[in-house]
């Protein structure tokens, strides 16, 4: 072939061509390396339908168990010595190793669920000779313990855990507040109570009476030279009702406070001026059963609300579908339970909660429900 203008010239004959010449060491690697390519191909196309496959696998195991009905078996059982106080009293440590349970008497118990330890109970210290009369969760750990003299105390319960010889020990170490009066004039006991933590300092709401309910919120300034300051407010707030107030819970936000009535009504009451709450609305929920339990799922945007006849269902706080105002407005019913809603315990991780109801009057104590779930 030729390769440049001069390489024919007229009349003279065309040169030899010349032979390729390729080693067959060279012929080899290239052959082997064809190979070795080809076959890498079809190993990473191998692998990547098998790591799809095994995704959706993954999948479809974490799926199945959401089309099957729910249930509860019994893992253990374990006796206080003394009977719980009524409201949030119960708890166990994030290993599931040490359950407590606050008393009515004013000590602190725990079990261990683990092995034969035993563990000394811790007496709730600035209670005097009055008695614990409501507990209520505040956030993980932490507590409000209500008394009969009008006090409040602050517990968190904290946990050692230790690693010895490959074995690891959890060791209680519950931390208690200063004892602060709600109602120093007339000392008249804390039914239930409702806290939340907000950014500028904790509000606590407590039932005293029948229709009788105390705000007290705490406003924490914090100075640019030495300590903050702290400035408390407690007014009374009477909820004018046919029946009493029977359920109690405030958002984490403090901005919206809902009373449980005894004729099944739900009462929210606006707390964003702290100095002067104002009824904003009363919704029939279960018309002429108790409301016995309120809880909010995670966000504390849907309450839940548990009635008298084991009604359970979910609510929020939206604007109507042709304007307006925002109103407590049902979001879902859920199936009943047999009996009265005791409790309402929602999932910190999802929109899961589980409720329990008592027992009918041949076997005492509360047992847990179905774990339900909102649309």
């Amino acid at each position: 072939m030729a390769i440049n203008v001069q390489t024919l010239q007229e009349g003279t004959p065309a040169p030899p061509p010349r032979l390729l010449t390729i080693s067959r060491a060279r012929t080899s690697r290239r052959i082997l390396l064809d190979r070795l390519s080809s076959r890498l191909v079809v190993l990473g196309g191998i692998i990547v339908i098998a790591s799809v496959l095994a995704i959706l696998f993954v999948i479809a195991a974490e799926v199945y168990p959401l089309f099957k009905k729910p249930t509860a078996r019994l893992a253990s059982s374990h006796r206080a010595a003394t009977a719980p106080a009524f409201g949030d009293a119960i708890g166990v440590d994030e290993y599931r190793e040490v359950a407590y349970a606050v008393g009515a008497d004013g000590a602190l118990e725990f079990v261990a669920l683990k092995g034969d330890r035993s563990l000394p109970p811790v007496r709730i210290p600035s209670l005097g000779g009055a008695r614990v009369t409501t507990v209520v969760s505040v956030d993980k750990g932490r507590y409000a313990i209500g008394t009969s003299d009008g006090r409040t105390i602050a517990l968190d319960v904290k946990f050692d855990v230790t690693f010895e010889g490959g074995k690891r020990t959890v060791t209680p170490r519950p931390e208690f507040g200063e004892a602060s009066a709600l109602d120093p004039a007339k000392r008249r006991p804390l039914r239930r109570l409702a806290v939340a933590l907000t950014e500028s300092g904790p509000v606590t709401v407590a039932q005293v009476g029948p229709k009788d309910l105390i705000v007290r919120s705490v406003v924490e300034k914090k100075a640019l030279v030495g300590p903050g300051t702290k400035e408390e407010s407690t007014l009374a707030l009477p909820v004018p009702l046919e029946g009493e107030v029977s359920a109690l819970r405030l958002d984490s936000r403090a901005e919206d406070l809902f009373v449980g009535t005894s004729r099944g009504q739900v009462v929210r009451y606006s707390l964003r001026d702290r100095a002067s709450p104002t009824r904003a609305e009363l919704v029939d929920v279960t018309p002429g059963v108790p409301v016995t339990a309120l809880g909010f799922l995670i966000g504390d945007r849907t309450l839940v609300v548990g009635g008298g006849k084991g009604h359970v269902s979910t609510w929020q706080v939206v604007p109507s579908p042709t304007g307006g105002e925002r109103r407590l407005t049902r979001i879902h019913e859920f199936q009943a339970h047999e009996a009265q809603v005791v409790a309402i315990n929602a999932s910190k991780r999802d929109k899961g909660f589980v409720t329990a109801r008592r027992r009918p009057a041949r076997r005492s104590g509360p047992r847990c429900s179905r774990p339900s779930r909102t649309a």
